[in-house]
């Protein structure tokens, strides 16, 4: 009903403009709504000739020269049928004309000719610009169920290694440390939980997102003893909102991948900066450069691949992501706008 209103108020318009812009010089009222109406029923029947059979036909087809020769046969018909009403209707005075000349019907009819091409023309144009109109939403509704689709694989890739080790770091400290014990049941729940039930929507709050990271952070902490971790935060991210476990990967690719060197300095250095709006994160390592060279570039793992199609998905412009390993350091800076 909608459209059909649309439709309807579209072609009253029409009609107005061509009445005062096509027959301008008629003095008679009536003529000039006699003659409007032939020419505006003429290119609505064109149009929607093309618009409901002739175009889905090309789109079915995809022959452009089937396409232009129904067009052309289209406007034979249309105008030489017009031409022949309205002859016979002028011969026979249906309508009186009160203009200072005569027209002949060779002139009428190579009137109507140019009269049912914008009709054509408008058809194949609405039609073509309608169907990129179509595709580029199915596109976008692709884009945006493969965005949910990946973002259920990473929820529900919960790593099985992460929690064996979680498990065994804090059966250890409830023989040591019972408070600390605790603390670590806590974090392990509420890490869990986040993940599994808070993730849902396609926006989350910056503070969630960050004390996620923390606790993320300060279990595997427990467990890599054997090198530097640094967690820093500057800047105010209140009110902020980003892609649900968006920045994870690249945390969890650092402890994957960092060195276990007796000669050097093992380190894990995570650092957020909030400016303006925009998040800065960096994410550094140190790597064992033989075992990287035998397993890979530590930046080729599923979880980073994922990460990046979700960026170029979920921001498209408003990301910049840098990636380096120099001197047996891997660095990773992604710089977000937020707003």
């Amino acid at each position: 009903m909608r459209k059909f209103f649309l439709h309807f108020l579209f072609w009253v318009v029409f009609f107005l403009m061509w009445n005062r812009i096509m027959y301008f010089y008629v003095s008679n009222v009536i003529n000039r709504l006699y003659f409007s109406a032939w020419d505006v029923s003429l290119i609505m029947l064109a149009f929607y000739i093309i618009y409901v059979y002739i175009m889905p036909d090309y789109f079915r087809r995809k022959n452009i020269t089937r396409l232009i020769m129904f067009s052309m046969l289209l406007i034979i018909l249309l105008s030489g049928a017009y031409a022949w009403i309205m002859g016979v209707f002028l011969h026979h005075y249906v309508m009186p004309i009160h203009f200072d000349f005569l027209w002949t019907y060779a002139d009428l009819q190579y009137n109507r000719f140019f009269v049912a091409l914008p009709g054509v023309l408008g058809g194949c144009f609405v039609k073509l610009a309608l169907d990129r109109i179509e595709v580029r939403r199915k596109m976008e509704m692709m884009e945006k169920e493969k965005s949910q689709a990946e973002l259920i694989y990473l929820k529900a890739q919960i790593n099985p290694h992460f929690l064996f080790n979680s498990l065994n770091s804090l059966y250890t400290q409830l023989e040591l440390n019972l408070e600390e014990a605790k603390g670590t049941l806590i974090s392990l729940a509420e890490l869990l939980r986040y993940q599994l039930y808070e993730c849902d929507a396609d926006f989350i709050s910056m503070a969630k997102e960050v004390t996620y990271l923390e606790s993320y952070f300060n279990l595997q902490s427990i467990r890599n003893d054997n090198c530097t971790a640094d967690f820093l935060i500057n800047g105010n991210y209140e009110g902020l909102v980003i892609a649900p476990l968006l920045l994870i990967p690249f945390v969890e690719n650092a402890f994957k991948h960092v060195s276990d060197n007796d000669v050097r300095r093992n380190f894990i250095k995570i650092r957020l900066d909030f400016v303006d709006g925009h998040l800065h994160f960096f994410c550094g390592n140190s790597v064992d450069v033989k075992s990287n060279i035998q397993s890979g570039n530590p930046s080729k793992g599923i979880g980073l691949i994922n990460v990046k199609k979700r960026l170029d998905l979920v921001y498209r412009h408003r990301f910049n992501l840098k990636e380096e390993i120099n001197n047996g350091e891997y660095h990773i800076t992604l710089t977000l706008n937020l707003k």
